[in-house]
Order: C-alpha cells, then structure tokens, then sequence
C-alpha cells in the first residue's frame, strides 16, 4: 500500500506545481496586457491565457498553440499583428536553405527586381506590381530590420504572425516582441507614417544627422514607434554620436528591454571607438568578414570596432553617387559586393567627403583614408583623414 501512497502524493504535488506554474503565467500575461491597455481572456481555470486588443491601431493577438508529431508534442507562443488588408494577396519570409537550392535548379519565386531583397525573401503573390508598389525602400528597410532578429516572421497581405517554441514566461520579452510587431505592422498599414523613403534613402547616401533630427521629430509625434526608434540609435551609432544613440537607447529600453536589437545595441554602445593601428586590410576580406555570414546590424559593428578600425585602407572602386553639399561634395564609392543569407547580393561602400573637384559618377577611383566608422544595415564604411583619386 505505502507505494500506491507514494504515487498519490507524487500526483498531488504535481498538480500543485501545475497550477502554481499556471498561475504564475496567466499573472505574468495580465501585467502585459495591463501595461499595453491590451485585455487577457481565461477561458477556464486551468486553459491558457491569451492576450487581445489594439495598441497605436493595430489589432493584436497573442496565444499558445500545441503541435503533435507522433509521441511527441510542441508548445508555441503564437503572435498575430494585424493591419488593413492591402487588397491583393501576398507572403513574404525569410529565404531558407531549401528555397536557395531550389533556386539553383530553376524554381523560383516572384522577384521584384531588387537583388538584395529578392535574394533576402521568399515571395508569393499574384500581383508582383501592386507588390512592388506597397515594397517602398522605406518598407524593405523595415522588413529587412524585423526579419535580422525575428526570422520565424512571416508577413501577409494584412498581417504579420510569428511562431517562437515554448510558452512565453518572460514579461518583458512577451512586451517587447508585441511592441516590435505592432512597429513593423504600423510602417505596413502607413509607409509614409513612421520611417521614410526618403530617410532610408539619405541615410544610404550618408546623410546621417539630416535623418536623425528628422526621425526624432517623428518620434516625437509617436513615441510608441519602436521601428523609428531603432532606426534612429542606429542612424546615431552610424554618425559617431554615441552620446545621443546611448540616451535614445535608454528610452527604448523603458518600452522594448529584451527586444534583440535593443539588447545588442546597449552591448555594442559599449565597445571601444577606433584608435589608429597599423594594418593592411583586404577589401575582400573585410566585406566577407562583416557582411558575408548572418551577423545583426550590432554584431557587425562590433566585430568593425574590434578588428577593423582605426586601420589606414587604400582601395580601388566605382564612384556610385556624387553629392553636392556645402562646401564640399559627397561621394559614395563601391569597393567591393557580397553574398548575405538576409541582404542577398550588396554593394559594400565607402562614403567620402572632399573639397577637391569630384570624380564622375561611373569613374574608377582610389579612396584611402582610417576606417572610422560603420553603418551595417546600409553596408556602408566611413574613412577619417579621406583622400579620393
């Protein structure tokens, strides 16, 4: 008899704990809910929670789901943002392995005659040109952000979704991917109401601070846009004003703290800047080393102050843009291209400033100068001590 006691108090404290973890969860979803004036439903004592609402205009849903296979069974957090339908189908998501094979022997998707970002996503739809017209650079900027930390995301023609295995138990990354999703969803219901096109395209040509104090007076109007805000430490992290990325940061921090690029960036504000060190550097090299493989925008930063700047360069490339600019002219130069899991194939540039007369757009060059500074996602390098030939 003791061991059919045995098994009843085993049983009993299982229960227990069952429900004392239960609790913990459904506590843990309503401080969430509460905080984003979203509503938690329990259906019953013992189902899971689920959260629902609108935040900024966006409905939102969050619930658990469980997938079967065999004896085997899996729980997933399953994250819904939806958005006004943009009246055609479509599907968007991260290009895998298999579709890359498959890309190799002939099948293909729809492309949209970006490289990158053709090269980057998986497409379906049936209108590549209402397609392209929704995927402004101010769109594919954003969806490149969300898709580098969030690669499960799948994006429709009125909503984003998300599976992550497991039940969510942390508050703050429970908060914080609901906030991100809702930023991204909100560039998709209003392009022109959150980051721009022409801040994407300007922060390419390295107009750096001109787009910070743009985005900041955007903010300003919706603070609770956590794509601006990233876009905007990053833009700053660019420029070299840490003082002002490392304080934007802090107030994304209070909003989204264990969103991945909000953690990585507050670890890679941390590292040292350039200091001068004598090195050859091969250009190959260098694209390979931060562009090539599937590091985050803070990662390759990082890896930039580490092993690359401060270095004097000297490297042969093709004047891509050439702009005029107070007193002297800025001109970007492509010195070398790289294959990317996320970006596809890119240009690698430099971007100079000189009050010498400016090369033509076209014209091959020598650019030389200390590696200075890096913008990851737009792949751009920037040189101090800059000398164009």
């Amino acid at each position: 008899m003791w061991f059919v006691v045995v098994i009843i108090a085993v049983v009993i404290l299982v229960a227990v704990a069952a429900n004392q973890y239960h609790r913990k969860v459904v506590a843990s979803w309503g401080e969430v809910a509460g905080r984003l004036g979203l509503r938690l439903e329990v259906k019953s004592r013992f189902s899971r929670p689920m959260i629902a609402g609108t935040l900024n205009g966006i409905p939102v849903r969050v619930d658990t789901f469980t997938r079967r296979s065999g004896n085997n069974s899996t729980t997933y957090t399953r994250y819904q943002v939806r958005y006004p339908s943009a009246g055609f189908d479509f599907n968007l998501k991260r290009e895998g392995g298999l579709a890359k094979i498959g890309r190799f022997f002939g099948i293909r998707d729809v492309e949209m005659g970006d490289k990158a970002f053709d090269s980057a996503f998986k497409i379906k739809t049936a209108d590549p040109s209402r397609l392209e017209g929704l995927l402004t650079p101010s769109v594919r900027s954003g969806l490149f952000r969300l898709m580098a930390s969030f690669p499960t995301v799948v994006i429709s023609d009125d909503h984003i979704g998300m599976n992550r295995t497991g039940l969510e138990r942390r508050e703050d990354r429970l908060e914080s991917t609901i906030r991100r999703l809702v930023g991204t969803a909100q560039l998709l219901a209003s392009p022109m109401g959150g980051v721009t096109d022409r801040d994407v395209t300007d922060r390419q040509l390295g107009l750096l601070e001109d787009v910070a104090d743009r985005v900041r007076q955007a903010i300003e109007q919706n603070p609770d846009d956590v794509d601006q805000r990233i876009f905007e430490v990053e833009t700053l992290a660019a420029a070299g004003d840490e003082e002002r990325a490392g304080s934007r940061l802090a107030e994304l921090e209070r909003m989204a703290p264990a969103d991945p690029d909000v953690v990585g960036w507050r670890r890679s504000l941390a590292t040292p800047t350039a200091t001068p060190r004598a090195r050859d550097v091969d250009v190959a090299e260098l694209a390979e080393e931060l562009f090539g493989g599937s590091d985050l925008s803070f990662e390759t930063r990082t890896r930039f102050n580490d092993e690359y700047a401060g270095a004097s360069v000297a490297w042969e490339g093709t004047v891509k843009e050439v702009r005029e600019r107070g007193t002297g002219t800025r001109v970007t130069v492509t010195v070398a291209s790289v294959e990317n899991d996320l970006y596809g194939n890119t240009d690698i540039d430099v971007i100079v400033e000189t009050t010498s007369p400016a090369p033509s757009k076209g014209s091959s060059v020598t650019v030389a100068g200390m590696l200075d500074r890096i913008d990851p996602l737009m792949r751009n390098l920037y040189l101090a001590n800059t000398r164009i030939s």
